[in-house]
């Protein structure tokens, strides 16, 4: 896939003694630097003349406020074909050095908007505790208070200016006021349009008092401030606080009203299927039944794109032992959506006694896992006869952070001990849709891609269970590598 873009944003308004210096420090890290001069009245248009071959230069003819010049940066770096902003401020307050972090966190979280925090005292000199005015930790405490009275996150710090920013999902720019306030109200409507943010500690400096050098006016700012958040208070009591009531609302009316169709539904299934011997073509039709209904689910899930990639046509005629990584829920959907003929391993607690689907699970003929496969091994030779492929998710349990997760040797167990090919299938962005603590599906790309199969009897992975499952770790957390988004800065 083509390298996504990432640029340097850095408003300025008469920080000829800092400006330089950031410029400098961030073309150490990128070579894509959008400069906004609002407007200002000392050396800034001549000193930025001296970097104008390395930089692009953005100039309002009258000082317009940090909003305003926020939204002319992004503007301008959505024409120049810009995929993310990282914006900081010009006084030097911000360290370039943690670029790479936000890097690393677009990396992780590609569609949320990423927010440094200043306040985290681990990063803390005694500089920096010393220097730091009172009136700041006032004004971002109270900044951070009305931020969750109006989308219910909790931040560490919403006033800070070291940001990384999606540039697809701004959609309110707009909506944005020219001046300070604008960095509260650039993460309140994100929450609103349910943009995900993120807080990463980063370094901060803050100069000795003779040197400190603000455009914070205390009275003003501090009234329009006042003024915004009660106008953004009553937004969100009329609105937005309203809007996720009712649609929490009918998510529980969905719910329900899933809870007795499913009722019905597996009524009849202990009815058909315990009124007589069922042939294998019946039982055939009903895991064709179980696949139609998940791949219809799995492509209709609001704000979600599946894309499914099956470069060498499998077809799963021929029984394998398919190996899966294990990131969410969503993971069994996507599985069972790829052919009838899989058997998938799960665990007793949350699938086998769903109340939703447990009793289909069942008569599909999928099997609970404990520690071993000693009370199944019969069962799944007999499946595996009878031309069905076996799905198991090596790390057992889905992982915290989307990292790969140890591989247990069952999986190859069974290839070696059957003679049979494992079939990898590598599934991308499910964690970052519905991860392990999440309550609600975000918007988000998902990836399904069936590898080509390995075959055990070859010894291509190893001799030994072990080493099998050592070999396919590492070649999971390789494709993870690999799938993650190239960024060009």
């Amino acid at each position: 896939m083509p390298a996504k873009r990432v640029c340097v944003i850095i408003p300025t308004y008469n920080n000829e003694k800092t400006l330089l210096h950031v410029i400098d420090s961030v073309l150490e890290y990128s070579h894509h630097v959008i400069v906004v001069n609002d407007g200002s009245t000392d050396s800034t248009a001549a000193l930025l003349q001296q970097r104008a071959e390395q930089i692009c230069i953005l100039t309002h003819p009258r000082n317009r406020g940090m909003g305003a010049a926020m939204v002319t940066g992004f503007r301008a770096a959505r024409q120049m074909g810009y995929d993310y902003a990282i914006t900081l401020d010009s006084d030097g307050q911000h360290y370039a050095s943690d670029i790479p972090l936000f890097i690393e966190a677009i990396k992780r979280r590609p569609n949320a908007i990423i927010i440094g925090n200043r306040f985290d005292t681990s990063l803390f000199t005694e500089d920096v505790s010393a220097n730091m005015k009172a009136r700041s930790k006032f004004a971002n405490k109270f900044s951070n208070f009305w931020f969750r009275v109006q989308t219910g996150i909790k931040l560490e710090d919403t006033q800070t200016g070291f940001r990384a920013y999606p540039l697809n999902k701004l959609y309110w720019l707009n909506c944005i006021t020219p001046r300070y306030e604008a960095q509260l109200e650039f993460i309140v409507f994100a929450a609103w349009h349910n943009v995900k943010i993120e807080s990463i500690p980063v370094h901060v400096y803050y100069p000795p008092p003779s040197e400190h050098i603000t455009h914070f006016r205390p009275a003003k700012d501090f009234l329009r401030i006042s003024l915004l958040n009660t106008l953004l208070t009553m937004v969100a009591c009329l609105y937005a606080w309203p809007y996720k009531l009712v649609k929490f609302i009918l998510s529980l009316l969905v719910v329900l009203g899933l809870f007795i169709v499913m009722f019905f539904i597996q009524s009849w299934l202990l009815i058909y299927f315990n009124w007589r011997r069922l042939s294998e073509k019946e039982r055939l039709g009903w895991h064709s039944v179980m696949r139609v209904v998940t791949s219809w689910l799995i492509n209709n899930i609001p704000r979600i794109n599946v894309n499914f990639l099956n470069p060498t046509a499998e077809t799963f005629e021929h029984p394998a032992i398919v190996v899966v990584n294990h990131e969410s829920m969503l993971d069994l959907l996507c599985i069972i959506s790829l052919s009838p003929k899989l058997i998938v391993l799960t665990k007793r607690r949350g699938v086998w006694f769903n109340p939703l689907y447990g009793i289909g699970i069942r008569y599909a003929e999928y099997l609970p896992v404990r520690d071993n496969f000693a009370h199944c091994e019969d069962k799944l030779a007999e499946l595996i006869a009878r031309g069905y492929s076996i799905v198991i998710f090596p790390e057992g349990t889905r992982s915290e952070n989307r990292e790969v997760l140890r591989f247990k040797q069952g999986a190859f167990y069974l290839a070696q001990k059957h003679g049979i090919d494992i079939l990898p299938i590598f599934l991308q962005g499910t964690g970052e849709v519905l991860g392990r603590h999440k309550k609600l599906v975000s918007s988000g790309n998902i990836t399904v891609e069936i590898k080509p199969r390995v075959a055990v009897a070859k010894g291509e992975l190893g001799e030994s269970p072990l080493a099998m499952a050592r070999a396919m770790r590492a070649q999971y957390k390789r494709w993870k590598k690999e799938a993650e988004i190239e960024l060009e800065l």
